[in-house]
C-alpha cells in the first residue's frame, strides 16, 4: 500500500509539471508568420491577392533535338502520315509513277525517321510492305526521271520541305510543295488552288511562319557548332581535352 501510494503521488507530480513552448519574440502565441502578402491581406493594406509573376525571358527551343533536324515532331509526323497515305493509295491502284515519285520523295526527307523507323528498306518492308529491291528501282527511277540524286537533301532543304508541308497539310490540303537544291541554292515548287483565295492566302502566310521560326532555330544550332567548334580548337592549342556539351537546345 505505502508503494502504491508513493508511485501514484510521483506520477501526479510529474504530470503537473508545465512544458516550456519557446517561439519567436513578436509574434502571437499559437500563430505562424504568414507570406507578406497574406499579412496585407489580412491587415487590410489590400483588398486582392496580388498575382503571381509570370516567368519572363525567352524559353528555349528544342525542335532541333527532334527526329528531324529543324522540324517538331508534331509536323514531322502529319507529314509522314500524309505521305505513307499516298503511298499506299498508290500501292492499291497500282499506279508505279505515283509510287515511284512518292518513295523518291521519301527517300530525299529520310521520311521515316518521323515514326522512328531505322531505314528505308524497313519503311519498304514493314511499313508498306513490299521488297527494298523493288522499292530502290522505283525511286531511282523517279529520280532519274527528275534528272537527280537519289539520296537525302540537306538539312535546311528536309526542314523546309516538311514545315512547309506540314502548314499546307493543316491550312490548304489540296496544295502540294515540292523542294530541290541545285547550285547551293533552294528552289520551292508549289501548286496551290485557284480558290477559296483566302485559304491560299492564309496556306502562304503559315509557310512564311514556319519558315521565319526556322532561321531562327537553324541559326541557334550554327552558333551552338561554331562555338563548340571554337572550344575544341581553343582545347587542342591549350592541350586539355575539350569540353563535352549536351545536344543544342
Amino acid at each position: 500500500m505505502v508503494a502504491a501510494r508513493r508511485r501514484k503521488a510521483l506520477s501526479s507530480a510529474s504530470a503537473s509539471v508545465t512544458r516550456v513552448v519557446r517561439r519567436r519574440d513578436g509574434t502571437a502565441p499559437g500563430l505562424r508568420k504568414l507570406p507578406p502578402d497574406y499579412e496585407d491581406l489580412a491587415a487590410g493594406r489590400r483588398d486582392t491577392l496580388r498575382p503571381r509573376r509570370r516567368p519572363r525571358g525567352r524559353i528555349g527551343d528544342t525542335r532541333v533535338a527532334g527526329m528531324i533536324a529543324g522540324v517538331p515532331n508534331h509536323e514531322a509526323r502529319r507529314v509522314y502520315d500524309a505521305r505513307l497515305e499516298r503511298l499506299r493509295r498508290a500501292l492499291e491502284t497500282g499506279s508505279e509513277d505515283e509510287l515511284g515519285q512518292q518513295l523518291f520523295d521519301a527517300v530525299r526527307v529520310g521520311l521515316w525517321r518521323a515514326r522512328s523507323v531505322v531505314d528505308f528498306e524497313a519503311f519498304a518492308v514493314h511499313v508498306l510492305g513490299i521488297d527494298h529491291a523493288r522499292a530502290n528501282q522505283l525511286a531511282a527511277g523517279a529520280a532519274a526521271s527528275s534528272n537527280a540524286l537519289l539520296e537525302r537533301l540537306p538539312d535546311i532543304a528536309v526542314a523546309v520541305w516538311i514545315r512547309s508541308e506540314a502548314a499546307l497539310l493543316e491550312r490548304c490540303p489540296k496544295a502540294s510543295i515540292d523542294v530541290r537544291v541545285e547550285r547551293e541554292q533552294i528552289l520551292i515548287a508549289l501548286a496551290l488552288p485557284l480558290a477559296p483565295s483566302l485559304r491560299v492566302a492564309e496556306s502562304l502566310a503559315s509557310i512564311g511562319r514556319s519558315a521565319t521560326g526556322l532561321a531562327r532555330v537553324l541559326s541557334e544550332e550554327e552558333g551552338t557548332r561554331d562555338q563548340e567548334r571554337d572550344e575544341n580548337r581553343e582545347s587542342r592549342d591549350g592541350n586539355r581535352p575539350p569540353r563535352r556539351r549536351g545536344p543544342p537546345r
